[in-house]
């Protein structure tokens, strides 16, 4: 099967990053790339520090060192435990609290959610601070609703300690064939008898890989990311 994904390269230059239309060849800025509607930051030195910024979308993926524009995001969605992807993490909830925006939230694996508590522990206790956050585990295939027309699922990804990927979903409410011509009235009223007149349909805009040997791309469950719009891949042991 002839598998054409949409590509980002592992790298601080974002002028790397590419998409799959050759219309939008994405269109660089002083703060990072606008690649099919989206406006993309963000910073990726292997070892050092990876931070991919959505501001569109409120979110991050990975967190880095903690760059300064990932404290406006709300929604962290965390790779792997690696420290070059994880190690600001405690800064950007302290940030926010010390400027009074609203608790982010954090979606990290299963794998380290007790290790990341346990982080947390060992800061509010030297810092005497609440460092107030929201933590949620995600596994593999489950899903978290970032708004009610944007969702985010966990795929599997292959690192030497445990890790995932995230596909961030656009989900729209199409009205099904059968229904469509009827009048407004009519309409409603299928709505009050609570019959289901549209479907849903789920589209992957991007995806974001974290660290991962290029095996993900051979699982047959992780269809999807080969299906994004944009695909942020950090890849390594590349054969």
């Amino acid at each position: 099967m002839e598998m054409k994904p949409k590509t980002s390269t592992s790298t601080s230059d974002p002028n790397l990053v590419k998409s799959k239309n050759k219309k939008d060849k994405g269109k660089a800025s002083k703060k990072g790339l606008s690649i099919e509607g989206y406006q993309i930051e963000g910073i990726s030195i292997a070892g050092h520090e990876t931070c991919v910024i959505i501001p569109t979308l409120n979110l991050a993926f990975d967190i880095g060192k903690c760059p300064q524009r990932a404290v406006s995001q709300q929604f962290i969605f965390i790779s792997h435990g690696h420290m070059d992807h994880i190690g600001g993490l405690p800064m950007h909830v302290a940030t926010r609290g010390l400027y009074g925006m609203v608790p982010p939230t954090i979606v990290v694996p299963y794998a380290v959610k007790e290790s990341v508590e346990k982080i947390f522990e060992a800061h509010r206790a030297m810092d005497q601070s609440e460092l107030k956050h929201t933590l949620i585990a995600l596994d593999v295939g489950e899903e978290f609703v970032l708004r009610k027309d944007l969702k985010v699922r966990a795929f599997r990804t292959y690192h030497v300690i445990p890790s995932q990927g995230y596909i961030v979903y656009s989900i729209k409410h199409k009205l099904k064939q059968e229904y469509i011509g009827l009048s407004g009235e009519e309409i409603k009223r299928l709505k009050a008898s609570n019959v289901e007149i549209t479907n849903t349909i789920n589209t992957p805009e991007i995806g974001f890989t974290g660290d991962t040997m290029s095996d993900f791309i051979l699982d047959n469950d992780n269809i999807d990311v080969l299906r994004t719009r944009i695909l942020i891949m950090e890849v390594y042991n590349v054969t």
